[in-house]
């Protein structure tokens, strides 16, 4: 149900006056009840600030979007130079520079101890580009040194802990530790360079007091709710991003352009082993919003290596090929402090796989929840005696699949498996969900039994009526009493041309892997839009089956309910739906006082949130969980 906020921003400007302030907007979009105004650049990144946001390296070793080192985070005093961190983007691939931002391939950039092992090495040239990045570090801060009387300055100590992790990094032999410590080496790099430009080009800038600097396109920049740190880091040229509540802000500001977030494109996958493709992702490090607490969490040394299980003799003849190219005699191995290779820990992060179902997902493929069903998602009460007794209670099961299948996976190829699936079987089922409903409805484990499977040959059919004995046997009769006709379709797919369509689109399986995060967003939207309308069309024939007695009736009611899905404003959606919820039993009495257009602003949100608080508490005493609530999908200005 796309919703709107009930302020409209467009492109503006004051009379005689286009300047662009601090907190004016060459670029705005808004989230929810939150704008996001962009004095000094064009475009403004997806901000991830979140209490359920995950840090955990990726299969690069970096951390997504809640590396600071990769994507703007919120301003924090404890690492202030954090918004000059250099981006990849502005710099040249044929520079040694570029390898502060360089992920190695397995298959490409290592030399293994044999064929088939993840013990190994970087090939010589990449150690070399890498340690004349240790060079230009040094040879920066030598000259700092030079022309300051404070030799002490934390940068100074800063190299040699950089040359530090180098040395961890030539005596690292495991593949998923050199992912990892040469991450760690390349942070270090780009924390000195930011520190340098924050010491040599941002703090000289602050001395220009009356005029603002052009902005350095090539810095990260930051987020920030405070309008005097906005100021004095756009007055210093720094991209930075004012946040402010929609109904706080000047309706006079100057908008240059009203644009959509830009979405990350970074590496999201969980790490897989090389050889086997099984998921090994290393250890969550934070669980928090975009603070102090989370950059420290990034800053954290890699601790945990594999030990080799080869005889060390071999290890240290095939380490000493390595040393000439640095100009230095052979060394000893260093002896880690290690962890035995467990390739069986598939899940160490075993706390992503159940999400709490009452939390969104903060995740680039969910569309953003509406602001009012987010609160009340937060305030429903929870207690299990609410919920009523079997009898009288709802199916619980989910007539689509729950939408948190989709992001909740360890690797690319899940996800590529669980799009294909949904794509593949999505308009039969959709007819068949409407025509007659399977009862009971299927849970959410056999969504994900059917979403993950790859079937090449025909299902065996259940109509025999005899249960196959054991587990994987109930398990497959399940799938067929429920998706019968989907796990035909299914079959066909992946022996066939494996081409999809939706909405009109045509789809190759091969590129679902790396289809753009607008698009995997555009799909769960319609997932959680779809399940919201079935759900709330069969908990008003549970609470108000009074008002469908005739023909004439049942006619009325549908037209009632079709009129809650607007495209645009709110209001209208609230209206339709405070009537629908009226006529169910236990209704507040404050609801079935009308909307009108004179009412206060405040009240009007208010009562759209006693709107959406209902319904979730409703769909929960009736069902036993969480409802799938509506989500918000940008479109643009």
């Amino acid at each position: 149900m796309p919703l709107t906020i009930p302020r409209e921003f467009k492109p503006f400007l004051r009379d005689g006056d286009n300047a662009i302030t601090a907190t004016d907007a060459r670029s705005l979009t808004y989230d929810g009840q939150l704008i996001f105004t962009l004095p000094n650049m064009t475009f403004v990144p997806q901000l991830y600030d979140n209490p359920s946001d995950i840090v955990q390296a990726r299969a690069d070793g970096k951390f997504w979007v809640m590396d600071p080192f990769q994507w703007p985070q919120m301003y924090a005093d404890a690492y202030t130079w954090s918004f000059t961190i250099p981006q990849r983007e502005f710099h040249d691939p044929s520079t040694d520079l570029w390898y502060a931002w360089w992920s190695p391939a397995f298959s490409d950039d290592f030399e293994p101890l044999s064929p088939g092992h993840v013990f190994g090495k970087l090939k010589s040239t990449h150690c070399d580009h890498l340690f004349r990045l240790y060079e230009w570090a040094n040879k920066r801060v030598g000259s700092y040194k030079l022309f300051r009387e404070n030799k002490q300055d934390a940068v100074v100590g800063w190299v040699t802990s950089l040359r530090s992790v180098f040395e961890r990094f030539k005596k690292t032999r495991a593949w998923r530790d050199i992912v990892m410590i040469l991450a760690e080496f390349q942070r270090r790099f780009l924390e000195i360079w930011s520190m340098m430009d924050y010491l040599e080009i941002f703090e000289p800038r602050l001395k220009f007091k009356d005029r603002a600097q052009g902005v350095n396109k090539t810095w990260m920049g930051c987020f920030t709710k405070d309008s005097a740190i906005t100021l004095r880091l756009h007055k210093a040229g720094v991209p930075v991003w004012l946040i402010q509540d929609v109904r706080l802000v000047d309706d006079k500001i100057n908008i240059h352009q009203v644009v959509p977030f830009t979405p990350a494109n970074l590496v999201f996958g969980m790490y897989l082993h090389p050889i086997k493709n099984f998921a090994q992702p290393f250890d969550i490090r934070y669980k928090g919003p975009s603070d102090h607490q989370r950059q420290a969490a990034v800053r954290q040394l890699y601790l945990t290596f594999e030990e080799i299980p080869i005889d060390q003799t071999e290890v240290n003849r095939f380490a000493a090929s390595r040393e000439p190219s640095l100009g230095k005699a052979p060394t000893k191995t260093m002896k880690n402090k290690s962890v035995v290779y467990e390739p069986t820990a598939l899940r160490q992060n075993q706390s992503q796989v159940g999400h709490d179902k009452w939390s969104d997902v903060a995740h680039p493929f969910m569309p953003n929840i509406n602001t009012f069903f987010a609160s009340a998602m937060t305030h429903a009460e929870k207690d299990l005696s609410r919920v009523k007794p079997t009898h009288a209670r709802m199916d619980e099961g989910y007539r689509l699949p729950d939408p948190g299948l989709f992001v909740n996976v360890l690797s690319s190829q899940s996800l590529k498996k669980y799009l294909a699936n949904w794509l593949a079987c999505c308009e039969s089922w959709l007819r068949h969900v409407y025509m007659s409903p399977p009862s009971p409805l299927p849970r959410s484990q056999s969504w994900h039994d059917l979403l993950i499977m790859q079937p090449t040959t025909p299902q065996p059919s259940s109509s025999s009526g005899q249960m196959p004995s054991g587990k994987t046997g109930k398990s497959k009769a399940k799938l067929d009493l429920f998706f019968g006709d989907e796990l035909l379709l299914l079959c066909q797919f992946w022996t066939g041309s494996q081409m999809l369509q939706w909405r009109g689109q045509k789809i190759e399986a091969a590129i679902l892997e790396n289809l753009p995060h607008r698009l995997i967003q555009q799909i769960i939207y319609e997932i959680c839009e779809q399940s919201f309308r079935y759900d709330l069309l069969e908990l008003d024939k549970h609470l108000a089956g009074h008002m469908r007695l005739d023909w004439e009736a049942k006619k009325h009611r549908m037209e009632l309910l079709r009129g809650i899905f607007p495209q645009h404003d709110a209001l209208p959606y609230f209206k339709n739906f405070r009537q629908v919820l009226i006529t169910w039993d236990g209704a507040p009495q404050d609801l079935k006082q009308p909307f009108t257009e004179s009412m206060p602003e405040g009240e009007k949100w208010q009562c759209m949130k006693q709107c959406a608080l209902f319904y979730v508490q409703s769909f929960y005493d009736n069902t036993g969980r969480p409802p799938v609530v509506p989500h918000i999908l940008y479109t643009g200005p």
